[in-house]
């Protein structure tokens, strides 16, 4: 391969560096700066797009000091609450979030290399627009929202909503995400699957999600999400509606894997043909509500 001597060569652009010492801090400096700061967490996207010249910003803030502010999982009467700094690592061992969010737990133990599962975010992972970003779809079958935040306001919105296009989304420059919210729910079993070039260090190809209530032989409230197959990653909204109230058989499952590969909309690039993207939406939606429903049999065990 043939490095560009630019990209890999070339300096960092020169940056004015804070570090936040409450978020209050942070609000007010993004208040000042907006869209000319940048945010740095674990850093596993940014250090990237610096060295490559993807962005230059005039202040880059740190948030390391106010880690503990923004992190952890904690477990209330109605939703599981998780900060924007909580890492893959905490997510992917936390009891809470394998017991009522499978689907974002494997999606965690997924991601990078266990460096990068150390260092790098949810918040992150979110703000950075990707549209394989691994924790999307988990959330977005979760009815999961977005908390965010600036000097004056709060707001929330589902996680489907927050993502408007390739790289970008919701997030106003003088706001930050607080914290994701995922509904409790006893019933709900839950599950994500990719396909990826290699097992670690990677972009996911395709990615799939599938949560679901199994309720006897009875697909109860299910939603479908699917990742790198569109400019954002989607809620699959016929397949959602179809697998809901359907019968638990192969039949069922057959025919929404088929309407799921319907509705995405991939592109083809170096890692894989839209028409591979396509059957490998069928497959890893056959696969992923499989082991939902395997799931959701042992939830009264």
């Amino acid at each position: 391969m043939k490095l560009k001597s630019f990209q890999y060569l070339a300096p960092i652009a020169p940056f004015s560096y804070l570090a936040a010492t409450s978020v209050n801090e942070l609000l007010e400096s993004l208040d000042q700066y907006g869209s000319n700061a940048k945010l740095i967490a674990g850093g596993t996207d940014l250090s990237i797009a610096l060295k490559q010249r993807a962005i230059s910003p005039e202040v880059v803030i740190d948030l390391s000091p106010i880690r503990k502010e923004l992190s952890g999982v904690t477990i209330g009467k109605d939703n599981l609450t998780i900060g924007a700094m909580t890492t893959y690592t905490e997510l992917e061992q936390d009891p809470n979030v394998i017991r009522y969010a499978r689907a974002l737990s494997e999606a965690a133990s997924q991601v990078g290399t266990f460096q990068i599962r150390n260092l790098g975010t949810i918040g992150a992972n979110l703000a950075n627009g990707s549209p394989a970003a691994d924790s999307a779809p988990p959330l977005i079958v979760l009815s999961a929202t977005v908390n965010l935040r600036t000097k004056y306001e709060e707001r929330k919105m589902p996680v489907e909503e927050f993502f408007t296009g390739v790289k970008r989304t919701a997030i106003r420059p003088s706001e930050i995400i607080t914290s994701v919210e995922i509904p409790l729910n006893q019933r709900i079993s839950s599950y994500w699957m990719r396909s990826a070039n290699r097992n670690e260090n990677v972009i996911s190809v395709v990615s799939v999600a599938v949560a679901s209530e199994i309720n006897g032989n009875k697909f109860g409230e299910s939603r479908i999400a699917l990742g790198a197959v569109a400019p954002t990653p989607i809620l699959a909204k016929k397949s959602s509606t179809k697998l809901s109230g359907s019968n638990i058989d192969s039949e069922t499952i057959e025919a929404i894997s088929k309407l799921a590969r319907n509705e995405c909309k991939p592109i083809s690039d170096v890692r894989a043909s839209a028409e591979y993207r396509r059957h490998l939406v069928y497959v890893l939606t056959k696969r992923t509500i499989n082991k939902v429903v395997e799931l959701g049999g042992r939830l009264g065990e």
